[in-house]
């Protein structure tokens, strides 16, 4: 094995170390401890954007803009080892193919979306999943702004690390698409 891949393979555990891999690890562990409470994953609930200081608003604003705010320095550690290495591979915002992206991002959405909302449906219908709560944070001017910001640094997260920089250095390494794209479903699928 040479050193450029041994140095790329350590690279690639680092970065996902810090972003999705953290986020797959914790729902996996996340899912033992529900798994383990003695109830039923039917009566259990997930919550997604929770409150991080009930009854102190600022403070709550406060930490969850800090937490959007490094969750997305992964995103640009993982464009920065691309650029020192010369590799752009088209990751910037290209304004002449705004309409033709928003159009197939439209379109993957559906694909991927309306399939992940039924087999969600369809795992709580039979008990087999906790009730998902998409937020528990106290209404005020600020909610909406923050979970707008949140979706925000989530798709940029996963769109900068898996879909661009995963995929480069894995297909550095190997070469073989399928894996890319397998490992690339597999972050996907256990961190969300």
């Amino acid at each position: 094995m040479t050193e450029q891949r041994r140095t790329n393979q350590a690279e690639v555990l680092l970065v996902l170390g810090v972003s999705l891999g953290y986020g797959a690890v914790y729902a996996i562990v996340d899912l033992v401890g529900k798994l383990a409470a003695g109830k039923a994953l039917s009566s259990q609930t997930t919550t997604l954007n929770p409150s991080q200081a009930a009854g102190h608003p600022w403070l709550d604003l406060a930490l969850q803009l800090v937490q959007i705010l490094f969750g997305v320095v992964p995103a640009f550690l993982a464009l920065h080892l691309l650029k020192r290495d010369g590799k752009h591979y088209g990751m910037g915002f290209q304004p002449r193919r705004i309409a033709w992206d928003a159009g197939w991002g439209t379109v993957l959405a559906a694909v991927i979306g309306i399939p992940g909302l039924a087999v969600y449906l369809a795992s709580r219908a039979i008990g087999i999943n906790t009730t998902v709560v998409p937020e528990a944070l106290p209404l005020l001017w600020w909610t909406v702004p923050v979970l707008v910001l949140s979706a925000v640094q989530n798709a940029f997260l996963e769109e900068v690390v898996v879909v661009g920089y995963l995929t480069i250095r894995l297909r550095e390494m190997s070469r073989n698409l399928s894996l890319v794209i397998a490992a690339s479903a597999i972050l996907r699928g256990a961190s969300g």
